[in-house]
């Protein structure tokens, strides 16, 4: 996917026609574009996603003004007034112009929330064609769950990695690589084909299959219930989460609750971090009781063992490694090798006999000596073992210590906010208070809903086993019980196909990363991604979870995208070279970021800088100016095919008007103008 052109019509800040034209050369991928805070650097990066999708990200304020504002008002009531974005881009050979439009008579004097249209067009060797279920060509194109990768703000990307959005996350990867179409054979093509079988039982076959296959049909209906259920509670949380955070910054606007406000942002971070760190620490304790839980139950066996075995040894019953034939010889001869006499039924022959017997077996004292060397370590592996529980459940003894203290202090913040005596302060922090319980509610209920969910996939699993074991007498009954079994095999064997690829990308995935985010950070971290997909940073001089700051949370993050990028790039070009249809997945696909350096220090937005170039072939970026100093400039203007700038027209008259310095020549920033807007102004040589 290479994006070639985006044309905004009247859209939010952007009045009339406003045009990016976004074609970059091979050795210099990026387009970089320039603009003060609220001048639109986050309407321009949405206007991408809006015109792919439809909607807006969720730090987009009032989304249900789509239409510039002086265009609003200079419309009369009862005349008709418009907005659009036009995205065109190539994609495998094609040309697609994506135009997204909304158009309505204005009848008051606010905007209220309306339904875009959406037109796509294709183009081949000058042919366009409109193409019908123009989303769907899209979804297949890019699908929406992987926008979060390619359009972004930088400075909210770490939340990509918390919480519950590591399965987003997963399944986001999952489709880019090409894995989605075997978790739909598992999740819907092979489930279906088998109850179609099962269902060919009919009324005069075998009443036992008849009553599984009922059971079944049962169990998977109320699947798809708890199903439909958890969907919509995650929607339901997401509202709420949106509802909370509108609340979030109208108490951050407000004079009296500011402060409040501010100190409360800062515990959420915090506690934020604290609930992740005890995620961790509880996913370690399970995984050290997984693995090693055993050894608890060794406790008095590895000293039994070791007293055996001694005893033995006092005892001389341990074999000491005489050759067989040796003895065979000396019993042959009738001499004992200490030239005593060996007749029939001796006591001394009979000695050597029995000593015969045990004889040769060397092997059999390696091992005794083996097993008592494993024994003992038994013991050290379990107090090591102890020592690490114990550490765990100190550390989140400790973590749970300071969630119940910032717990406090943020409903001490929430009482004084509502005894604020100001009536706005009070019905927001109600506000917040209760869409706030509204989604912890939720969540739980997702929680629950997904506990079901997996019951309910047990039962299912018990209800095909026993279908498969049925004892059957009629010959169309027994037909149809093989060839479901068949099915469930090729099920079987597409899980286990899922599990391997998955974990087969995770580890080429976390490769990448590790190999990006060296690139960039000083600091001795390592990052480390999952089985679950959650990325981790782990401090290697300490061995131990690093405590993450604002910036190296950017870094990661941008390492993440770097190398999916890269991974998705290496994949398409491997299908491209493939002989078969067999490998799938992998794109080449553009990187649109706002903010690409959030609070980092200059030396890290220098080698940010030095790096972003290298992400992907195609990259645009939003700057502000004070991002874009020194080395800054100087390193990504080297890799810039293109530059814009986002002059700002306000009609504060005491607002001073602005230039921005690019390669030693002024340009307009900030400028009065008769109404407020933002113009895009191509930056020439």
């Amino acid at each position: 996917m290479k994006l070639l052109k985006l044309t905004l019509e009247n859209f939010r800040v952007f009045y009339g026609t406003q045009k990016l034209d976004l074609e970059v050369s091979e050795d210099k991928p990026a387009v970089l574009i320039f603009g003060m805070n609220g001048a639109g650097k986050t309407t321009l990066l949405n206007a991408f996603t809006w015109a792919l999708y439809g909607t807006f990200s969720d730090d987009v304020e009032r989304q249900e003004r789509v239409i510039n504002d002086h265009a609003w008002a200079q419309t009369p009531f009862g005349g008709l007034v418009s907005a659009s974005v036009k995205l065109e881009f190539e994609h495998e050979g094609l040309n697609f112009t994506v135009h997204r439009a909304v158009t309505t008579t204005k009848n008051a004097d606010e905007q209220s929330a309306l339904t875009p249209k959406l037109t796509v067009t294709q183009s081949e060797r000058g042919a366009s064609t409109t193409v019908q279920n123009g989303q769907d060509r899209i979804q297949k194109i890019l699908p929406e769950g992987l926008r979060q990768f390619f359009f972004f703000n930088g400075e909210r990307m770490e939340r990509m990695f918390t919480g519950d959005r590591t399965d987003e996350v997963q399944q986001a990867i999952k489709t880019l690589m090409g894995l989605e179409e075997i978790e739909r054979a598992i999740g819907t093509h092979l489930p279906a084909a088998s109850r179609k079988l099962s269902r060919q039982v009919g009324s005069n076959g075998d009443g036992r299959l008849q009553a599984l296959t009922a059971e079944q049909d049962r169990l998977e209906q109320q699947k798809i219930d708890v199903h439909k259920e958890l969907l919509q509670l995650s929607e339901n949380a997401a509202g709420y989460e949106r509802e909370v955070e509108a609340a979030n910054r109208a108490l951050l606007a407000n004079g009296k609750a500011a402060p409040l406000q501010r100190q409360r942002a800062k515990l959420k971070f915090r506690l934020d971090e604290l609930v992740a760190k005890r995620i961790e620490r509880q996913e370690r304790k399970r995984d050290l009781l997984a693995k090693n839980s055993f050894l608890a139950f060794t406790g008095g066996i590895d000293s039994t063992v070791l007293d055996l075995a001694e005893g033995m040894r006092k005892r001389r019953e341990l074999p000491a490694g005489i050759q067989r034939d040796y003895i065979d010889g000396l019993l042959e001869d009738g001499q004992c090798m200490c030239g005593r006499d060996l007749p029939e039924g001796s006591e001394a022959r009979i000695a050597l006999e029995e000593r015969r017997y045990n004889a040769g077996l060397a092997d059999v004292e390696s091992r005794w000596m083996y097993l008592r060397g494993k024994t003992a370590d038994l013991t050290l592996a379990r107090a090591d073992l102890l020592a690490k529980l114990r550490e765990c459940v100190a550390d989140i003894e400790d973590i749970e210590a300071s969630i119940k203290q910032i717990d406090a202090e943020m409903s001490d913040i929430a009482r004084e906010l509502e005894g604020v005596d100001v009536m706005d302060v009070q019905r927001l922090e109600e506000r917040r208070k209760e869409f706030d319980r509204k989604r912890l509610d939720a969540l739980q209920q997702h929680r629950e809903a997904q506990s079901q969910l997996t019951e309910l996939d047990e039962q299912i699993e018990k209800v095909r086993r026993q279908f498969h074991s049925a004892r059957v007498q009629d010959e169309e009954s027994k037909r149809i019980q093989r060839q479901v079994l068949l099915v469930d095999e090729v099920l079987d064997a597409f899980q286990r196909i899922l599990a391997v690829k998955t974990e087969e990308v995770r580890q080429q995935l976390d490769a990448k990363v590790k190999s990006v985010f060296g690139r960039i950070c000083i600091r001795p971290f390592t990052p480390s991604l999952t089985t679950s997909f959650a990325l981790e940073l782990v401090n290697h001089s300490a061995g131990v979870a690093a405590a993450r700051s604002t910036g190296e949370n950017q870094i990661l993050g941008l390492s993440f995208v770097g190398a999916v990028s890269e991974l998705t790039k290496e994949t398409y070009d491997r299908k491209q070279k493939a002989t078969d249809a067999v490998l799938g997945g992998g794109g080449v696909y553009p990187v649109v970021m706002d903010a690409p350096f959030g609070n980092l220090d200059v030396a890290y937005q220098n080698d940010i800088a030095e790096s972003l170039p290298k992400l992907t072939s195609q990259i645009i970026t939003l700057l502000s100016k004070s991002q874009s100093r020194g080395m800054v400039l100087e390193h990504l203007g080297q890799a810039a095919s293109r530059m814009y700038v986002l002059r700002s027209y306000t009609t504060n008259s005491d607002a001073d008007e602005d230039s921005i310095t690019i390669h030693g020549r002024e340009f307009p920033y900030v400028s009065h103008g008769e109404f407020n807007h933002t113009v895009l102004e191509e930056v020439t040589a």
